[in-house]
């Protein structure tokens, strides 16, 4: 996106779509119409005039030079002359210049609201500035017509041409629409003059912005903004508004002239593309939440939550490793519910696994930070305990053995218990032997009468 008028990346993009733009200039209706009419030979030995001049163009729109230091000017306004091109149809030309720079500026997704503002500027100081030299030009040519006398007739008919202009006084009063303001509003201008301009305000324009903008030309400001208009028949149309107040010689205010684009089609595409943009980005989020549940379903177990054993598997290997490397001590706890297919048999499955779930947040909100909770299968479960010795996994699995002997479990009357088997890594140990010592301690835990914590001795 472009950001700054005078930016390297926009004199680039101008420089490279510079055929394009001519191409989309000579091939507007107004423009052909002109050079038609007038008999221009503009494909024959003229043709590098316009590509100067498009060039010149481009230059004082990227703040590279003014129009004044544009070489060709003078050569490319006396071949105009010599078509008796009138100074309208100058303004024709350089009016649709803007209109296809901008046309490829915006099909290109660059064009904002301040950049077009810039151009127009640029474009009405180089009109004026171009409209003086044909003046003199045309002044001192013998089939110079009167009619082309009065530069501000033909201002004002080029830019009743091009653009949606209306006047008001100072009370907010229509007093003249040129054909462009009927043509989009669907009134007649009958049925606008005399009447106060508010009556192609739309309700979804709010009293603040109104409150702005006549806050700044009252103040002989002139004011810039996009506004939404109500047609007669209640649709609406956007454009792109300049008001500039007019003063007398006292400086007081005597009218307000507004000059609108009609930005309709633009504003409805860049709504289309934030309805796409919404779309995708509710889409990229389900895709997202989707890849989560996913991720979640392959490392989490899906009755109690906690980590399933394919991915205790991988953290094993990870935290012996750093164990070994780092000379920590870990230990591993392999539990497992006393009795428990008692309790399905009697109670069902369903019961069964609510138990589970009970089980498995008690015992989670008793391990520390950093331990590592995973069901491995059934009512087995296993706790990885880094920075833990024998001793300290010993009072862990104690505690719990207590906790889950005293709680109050759904379904079942007795208590629920719990056998314990623990076992401390070795500098010899692999992550199978260190499992096979914690999982002999439970065996002998269960040998022994079940609800105890047995420690793997050598």
């Amino acid at each position: 996106m472009i950001k700054i008028i005078n930016s390297e990346e926009f004199s680039y993009f101008l420089r490279i779509n510079r055929n394009e733009i001519i191409k989309i200039w000579m091939n507007k209706n107004e423009v052909q119409n002109v050079l038609h009419r007038h008999s221009l030979p503009v494909i024959e030995k003229n043709t590098h005039l316009f590509y100067e001049f498009c060039d010149c163009f481009i230059s004082v729109i990227e703040w590279r030079a003014t129009v004044s230091e544009c070489q060709v000017k003078i050569e490319f306004l006396q071949l105009l002359n010599n078509y008796n091109i009138t100074i309208a149809d100058l303004f024709t030309l350089i009016i649709k210049l803007k209109n296809a720079i901008e046309q490829v500026i915006f099909e290109n997704g660059n064009l904002s609201y301040a950049l077009q503002s810039e151009i127009d500027s640029l474009t009405l100081r180089m009109a004026n500035d171009l409209a003086a030299n044909f003046e003199t030009i045309i002044s001192s040519n013998s089939n110079y017509k009167s009619e082309n006398t009065n530069l501000l007739a033909e201002y004002k008919k080029a830019v009743d041409l091009s653009n949606i202009v209306s006047k008001t006084n100072p009370k907010g009063v229509i007093t003249y629409v040129n054909d462009k303001f009927c043509e989009i509003s669907g009134y007649t201008r009958d049925e606008l003059i005399g009447k106060p301009h508010n009556i192609i305000r739309h309700p979804d324009m709010s009293r603040e912005a109104f409150k702005d903008l006549w806050d700044t030309i009252k103040a002989k400001k002139s004011w810039n903004g996009v506004v939404t208009n109500m047609k007669k028949d209640g649709g609406q149309y956007i454009v792109d508004t300049t008001v500039i107040p007019i003063l007398d010689v006292d400086g007081d205010i005597v009218e307000y002239i507004a000059v609108r684009h009609d930005i309709t089609e633009l504003e409805q595409t860049k709504q289309q593309l934030r309805n796409i943009n919404k779309a995708m980005k509710n889409k990229v989020d389900e895709l997202y939440s989707m890849t989560n549940t996913l991720e979640q379903k392959a490392y989490k177990d899906n009755l109690t939550g906690i980590n399933n054993r394919e991915n205790f598997e991988d953290i094993f290997s990870l935290e012996i490793a750093n164990a070994k490397q780092n000379n920590i001590t870990l230990s591993l706890i392999i539990f497992d519910v006393d009795n428990f297919k008692l309790v399905n048999d009697t109670f069902g499955h369903q019961a069964g696994d609510i138990i589970l779930i009970d089980l498995v947040d008690l015992v989670s909100d008793n391990i520390k930070n950093g331990d590592i909770f995973a069901r491995w299968g059934g009512e087995e479960f296993v706790i990885l305990t880094p920075s833990t010795d024998l001793a300290g996994a010993c009072n862990l699995a104690e505690n719990l053995r207590k906790l889950v002997q005293l709680h109050s479990f759904s379904y079942v009357e007795n208590q629920m218990t719990l056998s314990f088997g623990i076992a401390q890594l070795s500098s010899e140990d692999t992550k199978k032997t260190l499992f096979e010592k914690a999982d002999g301690a439970l065996y002998e835990a269960k040998k022994n009468g079940r609800n105890r914590v047995e420690v793997y001795t050598a």
